[in-house]
């Protein structure tokens, strides 16, 4: 008994090869491009979405503060019915949607924590040396010795 036959008789049902008309095959080409163009605009429609959450994350104005309070309630609405919820459109493109989420929630939290400074220190101004900031230091010190010595006549 070959492979073939073995195969055969282990799955259920047949497997000849599926006729189909041109009519037919043509309909599927046509509806393949129009699965392309509904994934480009789901990628459009999550790419909007990042777009406000990053920009509009700090507004001060209401209605981009609206705009950005919508795409971060849409991102962790826990409804996924409809083909535009963020966890099918997420899942659609392949995009792990929860690494998403906390990805731009720590951009968030770091943007409100303030500018981060790497590497550098403040600058001093020009002419300002370590020497005169250790002199201002010492005058102090020399200025509470006078006042111990002895008036001289």
């Amino acid at each position: 008994m070959d492979a073939t036959e073995r195969l055969e008789d282990t799955l259920p049902g047949s497997f000849a090869p599926d006729t189909i008309l041109p009519t037919q095959f043509y309909e599927l080409r046509k509806n393949r491009n129009l699965l392309q163009g509904e994934r480009r605009l789901m990628f459009a429609v999550l790419e909007d979405a990042v777009y406000c959450y990053l920009k509009y994350m700090d507004a001060k104005s209401r209605n981009r503060r609206i705009l950005y309070l919508e795409v971060r309630d849409w991102m962790n609405s826990t409804r996924s019915n409809g083909l535009f919820s963020y966890d099918v459109l997420c899942t659609e493109l392949g995009i792990d949607g929860a690494a998403l989420r906390d990805a731009l929630e720590k951009r968030r939290r770091r943007h409100q924590s303030g500018p981060l400074y790497v590497g550098s220190r403040r600058r001093r101004k020009k002419g300002a040396t370590a020497h005169a900031a250790s002199n201002s230091a010492q005058q102090p010190s020399e200025n509470a010795s006078d006042q111990h010595a002895a008036p001289t006549a």
